[in-house]
């Protein structure tokens, strides 16, 4: 047998396994905590709903139903074919639960793949990268929810090796492969945009000038549709629900038209302090905390050594962490779903800086100062690898990939629990947590809370979040207000007291954990 067909059985050994690693670790992880107790999973289930049963892509739980122009629709639409096969909820969240291990389970193998194949990383190292970072307790979390990133990455990965093979062949059908493949990407999730661009220049940089413009012309033709819907449907969305219900791309360039380039620089610093401080977290869990921050830029030396070797042979990979970087940096919230949405990807990188540095320290020409610095870096690295796989063994052994998930039912629960039996089913209820309030009530909800690019840095003011809060009330027409016992917006509830023909809450009931139940009286 040729060296070829055995070193291919070899590679795929080792994909098989890191897939089957993370998918058991992944299944073992599921809960059975309620789903839409993070907000995002509820309203991607509440528009796979919608999708299942014939109403289109809407906002179900909103008052008039108005369309669904916040999120893509790709992962609503494989959600909404669980749904059509077992319609009983909530008995089909035990299927619905069974998508993002499976498919973090591909995309761990997909990982490992790319790994050997572009960043040159030998499969058994290609494989222990795949396991730690998609096993990684954030990742385990996200998979134990109705979150997109599972399939954002899968879909990455698939669409950077059509890119791959546009750029090393040259024609125009491979283009267009690779530009409908970003186009589907970025309806998974929006970020994946900036994987356009990424392609159009690492054509350009193998001068391929008229595949160039074959794949932009792809992902154009894939989001064109999509634009056209946000672009005709947003004014049937109310203009107070817009904030944390209206379209990514109109609510940050309002912002950045109305703050300018100080508030950028602002958000640029919190969130750069976030990465860095997340990733000292998970990657150096043990030791000295003052020197995380050295560490984490050792890892980063070590990660761009690896961006200097694979330049060539993964392109439009590196330019997409770019961008994807320059967005992240730029977006008023936390960094960190962003990071977990690629961290596969991010630890093959960071295995291919501990490959080459070991290559470089034993180079047979290598002077003694050069096998030092090897390997130092090498060991920085390794530790980086150690230090998360540790990070996740102690999280898994203390319950943390559904602590949260759980903190916030035991918050929820009361509050759809006191719905359930005191309003009747046509009632409109404004709420905090109103995906979850409608999926196990029913009932029309109300959110209670205006998202602005404000909170991230400097939280809602008092005045700010009673105006809100009236400004929904008004447009939604709710007959009580429940407040959970975590609900910020519960504060500014006395404030709505009827002055000037505004509403008035008149608390009814005071809710188990601290949450609490009022009646909203009409202005004259």
């Amino acid at each position: 047998m040729s060296d070829g067909p055995r070193r291919l059985r070899g590679v795929n050994a080792y994909v098989l396994a890191a897939g089957a690693i993370v998918g058991a670790l992944a299944l073992a992880a599921i809960t059975a905590v309620p789903v839409g107790v993070f907000w995002d999973d509820g309203v991607y289930l509440i528009g796979a709903k919608s999708l299942a049963t014939g109403a289109g892509y809407r906002f179900l739980h909103l008052p008039g139903a108005p369309p669904a122009v916040h999120f893509p629709p790709v992962w609503p639409a494989l959600l909404a074919i669980v749904w059509k096969l077992s319609p009983a909820f909530p008995e089909n969240v035990v299927l619905l639960k069974l998508v993002n291990p499976l498919l973090l389970a591909a995309g761990a193998a997909l990982a490992t793949w790319y790994g050997v194949r572009r960043f040159d990383v030998p499969p058994p190292v290609a494989a222990a990268a795949a396991v730690v970072f998609a096993a990684a307790l954030p990742v385990i979390v996200i998979a134990g929810v109705l979150f997109s990133e599972p399939l954002f990455f899968v879909a990455l990965v698939c669409a950077l090796v059509i890119a791959d093979r546009a750029v090393d062949r040259g024609d125009w059908r491979s283009a267009l492969a690779a530009g409908v493949g970003a186009g589907v990407l970025t309806l998974v999730r929006s970020a994946g945009l900036v994987l356009v661009p990424a392609i159009v220049i690492a054509l350009l940089i193998a001068r391929r000038r008229r595949e160039s413009l074959v794949a932009a012309a792809g992902a154009l033709a894939v989001l064109a549709p999509w634009q056209y819907w946000i672009a005709t449907r947003v004014h049937e969305l109310a203009t107070p629900y817009r904030g944390s219900y209206g379209p990514y791309l109109d609510w940050v360039l309002g912002m950045y038209r109305e703050r300018g380039t100080a508030f950028a620089l602002i958000i640029a610093r919190m969130n750069l302090l976030g990465v860095m401080r997340s990733l000292g977290v998970s990657l150096f869990p043990f030791g000295p905390r003052e020197i995380r921050p050295l560490l984490v830029t050792l890892v980063i030396v070590v990660s761009a050594i690896a961006v200097i070797r694979a330049r060539r042979r993964a392109t439009t990979a590196l330019l997409f962490m770019l961008f994807y970087f320059a967005v992240v940096f730029a977006w008023p919230y936390a960094p960190d779903r962003f990071m977990w949405a690629i961290w596969p990807l991010l630890g093959m990188l960071l295995a291919s800086g501990i490959v080459e540095c070991w290559r470089i320290g034993t180079h047979a020409g290598a002077v003694q100062s050069v096998r030092v610095t090897s390997a130092f870096a090498c060991a920085i690295g390794i530790c980086a690898l150690g230090g998360h796989a540790g990070y996740s063994i102690r999280g898994a052994s203390r319950h943390w990939w559904d602590s949260a998930a759980r903190i916030n039912a035991d918050a929820l629960l009361p509050v759809a629990a006191w719905i359930n039996a005191n309003t009747k089913p046509e009632d409109v209820v404004a709420v905090d947590g109103e995906p979850f309030i409608y999926l196990h009530t029913g009932r029309t909800v109300v959110p209670v809370h205006i998202l602005s690019p404000d909170e991230y840095f400097a939280g809602t003011p008092l005045e700010r979040a009673a105006a809100d809060l009236r400004s929904l009330i008004e447009i939604g027409k709710p007959q009580y207000a429940v407040f959970s016992g975590v609900a910020g917006e519960r504060d500014a509830a006395p404030l709505l007291d009827g002055r000037n023909g505004g509403p008035k809450l008149e608390q009814i009931a005071a809710l188990s954990g601290g949450g609490a139940a009022y009646r909203v009286v009409r202005g004259k």
